[in-house]
């Protein structure tokens, strides 16, 4: 990289951007930063130490050296805030700022140099060696992420992580084999017989299901907007054939195509039923996070036939936004860490079942 700083436009799709930064607006896990009044940070999210992964091998290529990452931070700037000249730590040798949502544009200054971003444009900059601001905040947010990144090979090699004796949560992503797999889905289609997926549903209608709308999913708080109603399958004799089903499944893929360390079913399935009444849908959301870090692969089995409802998509963003079959029996598997959601079902109800696997941490 030429210089102290490069503009990035387009670095991601904008309505990937968009979408981040709706998952941030409603992570649970937020605090003050006394750097910048008026505004609200996070510290190595999820959603964002998987884009720091993921753009590991781009923003390398761009700088021109061999990155290892440290850390994310995000903040939702409200009116008001500014942020005064400074320079980063060594965690910050090479960092990305990239624009996630705003309501207003607002300049980031390289030095004297002002540069105007757009929802999924970046700036790639030395962070220890370039004074970088911005002036008082005149709109109503502005959502930023910063991506931070060493050299591999330079003086600052040994902050990899922040620092952190143990790896920042999914860490997994910056060391998978560079594969086209691992940010794809796999599907099985109609794996499961009619006759099977009709007398199991006539099982689970007849159980008392509960709302699982904004609020509380197995006792964690769920703060990603979602309207459903569920019911957890117990693992007794009257499921075993649907655990041991869906558990070869799992093996058998896993083996051909992922082959992640997996370790167990530890969590129940979930029947999940999505009616037309309350537009039942569940927004974009990671299945990974606070309380269900060990996940690494999720389930959906689809039990509606796609004449009983409109809407209701399964969505699976993988840079770009793939909608899975819905024949009923089918079952779609995906690593837990994409983004994905559920669209509002407009007309009819939509059953499925969901289940997670979970293993040790990625290597």
């Amino acid at each position: 990289m030429r210089g102290l700083y490069k503009n990035v436009k387009h670095l991601i799709n904008s309505s990937e951007a968009l979408e981040i930064a709706e998952i941030i607006k409603k992570s649970p896990v937020n605090q003050g930063d006394s750097q910048v009044p008026n505004s609200r940070s996070y510290y190595n999210l999820p959603v964002c130490s998987v884009l720091l992964g993921r753009l590991l091998d781009k923003v390398s290529k761009l700088s021109g050296k061999r990155l290892r990452p440290t850390y994310t931070y995000c903040r939702v700037y409200l009116k008001g805030a500014t942020l005064a000249e400074h320079k980063d730590r060594p965690s910050c040798e090479y960092s990305v700022t990239l624009n996630l949502s705003q309501s207003h544009p607002w300049i980031i200054y390289m030095g004297k140099k002002g540069i105007t971003q757009r929802p999924g444009d970046g700036v790639l900059y030395k962070g220890c060696e370039i004074e970088h601001s911005r002036k008082e905040f005149k709109g109503d947010e502005y959502i930023q992420v910063f991506l931070h990144y060493v050299d591999a090979d330079g003086p600052n090699k040994e902050f990899v992580y922040d620092q952190k004796k143990e790896p920042i949560t999914y860490q997994y992503i910056f060391n998978l084999d560079p594969s086209p797999n691992h940010i794809n889905y796999y599907k099985f289609i109609k794996c499961i017989s009619e006759e099977s997926v009709d007398s199991l549903r006539t099982l689970l209608d007849s159980k008392e299901l509960r709302d699982a709308h904004v609020g509380t999913d197995q006792g964690i708080v769920d703060r990603i907007k979602r309207r459903s109603k569920i019911w957890w399958l117990p693992k007794t004799d009257e499921f075993h054939e649907i655990y041991k089903l869906l558990f070869e499944l799992i093996i058998n893929c896993n083996n051909d195509f992922y082959r992640f360390k997996l370790s167990e079913i530890a969590e129940h399935i979930q029947y999940t039923v999505y009616n037309e009444s309350d537009e039942g849908h569940y927004d974009w959301h990671i299945d990974m996070g606070p309380g269900k870090q060990r996940r690494k692969l999720s389930l959906v089995v689809q039990l509606s036939d796609p004449s009983e409802y409109e809407g209701g998509e399964l969505q699976i963003n993988t840079g770009n936004i793939i909608v899975p079959e819905k024949e009923k029996g089918t079952v779609i598997l995906f690593p837990s860490y994409l983004l994905h959601r559920v669209t509002p079902v407009t007309k009819g109800t939509r059953r499925s079942l969901v289940l997670w696997i979970e293993g040790p941490a990625f290597e």
